[in-house]
């Protein structure tokens, strides 16, 4: 059925994704309307180019001429996003693809793949011989300052649980979906090592834990970092390096994948 749909759609596309000019006109009616004049500054070639191109897409109905620009069809809309998703999409495809080529990416739901271009403003940390460590310590030093946390985590690691611990005696919030592998060590790590101060936090409601049966991504989110964790393709988790962002967009990215996932999970009390 796709394939008939491509056949059926192709020369729509090549018209489109093979125009340079038509596809930076599209972006960037999103955001609003803009004069022939202002798109020739913008985009950085002839006025007489801008018109002529902007003359196909309106005979296409994919934009109109008002008083004062040129603006978007709802169908213009559509498309134009669309063009925009696919070229941010192919940017961090293409900025980060020894990251992807490396790793599994069966724990990214489709939809988040749909939306990997609001990932592209991020960068990867590697660890290397002479610095085993620095992904774990570019991690500590960004979550150690949170206030808000949410984590997906597939793997139990020793410092991630003292950070917790830290955090909470901080009063920060912290939200956990775990696997159910881990589960018994967490709780058993809790049980062993929670003095009166942290039991406290945690009546009040400060940490919240679900557990799902099975997780392929590593993720915790700040108000103000992600930090995506992926399996190499063997099967074991990659300690060595992380996708980090900064970006509110990213940041989003992030909370919505812990949502996806909470909501797929089952909420436990805290022994």
């Amino acid at each position: 059925m796709e394939a008939k749909i491509f056949d059926k759609m192709y020369e729509e596309f090549r018209e489109i994704l093979t125009s340079g000019i038509k596809m930076k006109i599209l972006m960037s009616l999103l955001e609003g309307t803009k004069t022939s004049r202002h798109l020739m500054e913008e985009i950085g070639i002839s006025l007489s180019s801008v018109i002529h191109t902007a003359r196909e897409l309106e005979e296409k109905k994919w934009i109109e001429e008002k008083k004062d620009g040129f603006i978007l069809t709802p169908a213009g809309k559509i498309l134009a996003q669309k063009v925009l998703d696919i070229t941010n999409s192919f940017y961090v495809t293409e900025k980060h693809k020894e990251f992807w080529l490396m790793h599994e990416i069966d724990g990214i739901p489709e939809e988040f793949i749909n939306r990997v271009g609001e990932i592209r403003n991020s960068e990867i940390v590697k660890s290397s011989p002479k610095n085993l460590l620095q992904v774990l310590a570019l991690y500590v030093k960004h979550v150690s300052r949170a206030k808000d946390l949410a984590g997906i985590s597939p793997v139990y690691v020793e410092e991630f649980s003292n950070l917790v611990k830290k955090l909470l005696k901080k009063d920060a919030k912290i939200k956990l979906v775990i696997s159910k592998d881990i589960a018994d060590k967490v709780f058993e790590t809790y049980k062993k090592e929670a003095d009166k101060e942290l039991k406290e936090k945690v009546e009040k409601g400060n940490l919240k834990i679900w557990i799902i049966d099975d997780v392929r991504v590593a993720m915790t989110v700040t108000e103000s970092f992600v930090s995506i964790g992926l399996f190499n393709l063997d099967g074991s988790y990659d300690f060595s390096q992380d996708l980090i962002s900064y970006d509110e967009e990213a940041i989003k990215w992030g909370r919505d994948l812990f949502e996806y996932y909470k909501s797929r999970a089952k909420e436990v009390s805290i022994p």
